[in-house]
């Protein structure tokens, strides 16, 4: 007797419904999908595209994928295709070009927060406004904290890495120096020490490799080592265990975005040996808990990971996630939730080394700079969301 496959979109069997409120009332859109009336897999996708058209196309590049990995055809998965009628759908992208025009004219900024660990207070290192500060890791070394962070001039959007001394007393960061900077955008630059010595995998999805470079000379100079995978894939973070070196990063391919899944690779060996997939498919298939957020916490013998809830918006908070498995069926828990302070809008790299712990927040930002280029990047994906309504009103 043939299997009967199924799906849910948000809660609703009808594709359209699903997506369309999702996008108007919740964060995110769930994906169930069922084999003869029970569930295999779920899967999660943001509904915060600039428009609609954009977050129905990538639902249905992820429900192709998973039929692929199902391996079955995707008309053999049953649910609701038929469009909403007009006056319903009208309404909805309505409400839902609203809501985004709501929160189209509040500009942002990336800044580095820190804190001591036994303090409560986030200090912020307030930039440039033309710039903004990302994703920072800290080295404890020679009595000074560094910090190894993104940094992004908003008149191009590329992104370099820089260090620079954290100076705890007044909350600034001195002596700032660019440590690496290619045609292709960076971010992300994962610092660890192995024998001795300093190695980085920064994020590099635009060459489409996984990178490791060594420093040469502590802080400044670093040199590419090897590469490590050959794909696109962002924020790899490394954990070494008594049983090798794993690889945890987040692909990119149709149907899966860059914050939607968790693949683990693993190698024996650092320098010399490759790293090959744990498993076939994604750990983690999930937008509110996927991409990686920061280096392992390792307290005694446990393990904690830090993960990016992009469910609401891009960064939107942490979940520190205590590991349970990671060979033969990866399981984890989720035992806490990182919140941006207020007024921040989202908070997502968290980490530590000795004393202090730093993180980085999306905060508001209204000098004259800040609300010309915000009013003007706004003003074009406003008027791109309206082109697209317009096309899909004619369209229908």
């Amino acid at each position: 007797m043939p299997h009967t496959y199924s799906l849910k979109i948000a809660g609703k069997s009808s594709f359209e419904r699903g997506i369309y409120q999702a996008a108007v009332f919740k964060n995110h859109i769930k994906l169930e999908f069922y084999k003869d009336g029970e569930i295999i897999k779920t899967a999660s996708l943001s509904a915060g595209q600039t428009a609609l058209s954009n977050t129905l196309q990538s639902a249905r590049d992820k429900i192709r994928l998973f039929c692929e990995r199902l391996g079955i055809e995707e008309t053999q998965l049953e649910y609701e295709r038929s469009e909403l009628p007009k006056i319903e759908k009208t309404a909805y992208k309505l409400l839902s070009f609203t809501k985004k025009l709501f929160d189209a004219f509040i500009p942002v900024q990336w800044v580095i927060v820190f804190r001591h660990k036994d303090d409560s207070t986030w200090k912020k290192i307030i930039p440039d406004s033309r710039v903004f500060q990302a994703d920072p890791f800290i080295i404890f070394k020679n009595n000074t904290y560094y910090i190894f962070y993104e940094e992004l001039q908003f008149k191009d959007w590329h992104g370099y890495l820089m260090v620079a001394e954290l100076d705890p007393e007044n909350a600034k960061l001195i002596n700032p120096k660019i440590i690496l900077k290619k045609e292709y955008h960076l971010s992300y630059p994962c610092i660890f020490e192995e024998n001795g010595r300093f190695y980085m995998i920064p994020e590099s999805a635009d060459a489409g490799s996984v990178d490791l470079y060594e420093c040469t000379s502590f802080p400044y100079q670093w040199q590419k080592n090897k590469t490590l995978l050959d794909i696109q894939a962002v924020d790899s973070t490394p954990l070494k265990t008594s049983d090798g070196w794993y690889l945890f990063t987040t692909e990119i391919s149709k149907g899966a975005g860059c914050n939607d899944e968790l693949s683990i690779y693993k190698s024996p060996e650092l320098l010399t040996k490759p790293f090959k997939k744990l498993y076939d498919e994604p750990v983690v298939s999930d937008v509110t808990n996927a991409r990686m957020g920061g280096h392992f916490i390792k307290e005694g013998d446990a393990i904690y990971r830090v993960a990016q809830n992009c469910g609401k918006r891009y960064g939107h908070k942490l979940h520190i996630n205590k590991l349970i498995q990671i060979e033969g069926g990866y399981r984890e828990k989720t035992i806490e939730t990182l919140q941006p302070d207020f007024p921040a809008l989202s908070f997502h790299t968290y980490n530590q080394d000795k004393d202090i712990i730093v993180g980085d927040m999306e905060i508001p930002r209204f000098d004259f700079y800040s609300l010309k280029r915000f009013t003007w990047v706004q003003f074009k994906r406003v008027f791109t969301g309206i082109t697209s309504l317009v096309a899909n009103k004619r369209a229908s």
